[in-house]
């Protein structure tokens, strides 16, 4: 058997003995809980290389706003594109076949 060793204690004495950051560990793993209560983790690597992925950059149709998307004073006066207020046919099916989906049950259940 082994023998016990006692377990490291700190006292913080001063509120700047405190870390900034409570989800971040030295390293720079980033972590985080959810309501409940399953630790979610995230590397440091794996963060910065989605730093150049193409699903981070700004959406090709994110409306120019001043003061919004666009810092106030921008030379940018580009007007966004007008679009139909009609919803097209793909999204008229997707909506009826999300309704059809909701209708069912998730899992049988024994009762």
């Amino acid at each position: 058997m082994s023998s016990a060793k006692t377990i490291s204690i700190r006292r913080v004495t001063n509120p700047s003995q405190l870390p900034a950051n409570y989800s971040q560990t030295p390293g720079g793993t980033l972590f985080g809980t959810t309501p409940g209560g399953t630790r979610v983790v995230y590397e440091r690597a794996f963060l910065l290389s989605l730093q150049q992925s193409p699903l981070s950059r700004t959406p090709p149709t994110l409306p120019m706003i001043p003061g919004f998307t666009l810092p106030k004073g921008s030379p940018h006066s580009v007007s966004p594109k007008k679009t139909s207020c009609s919803p097209s046919p793909r999204a008229a099916t997707t909506v009826s076949s999300k309704a059809a989906v909701s209708e069912d049950e998730q899992f049988a259940m024994d009762i």
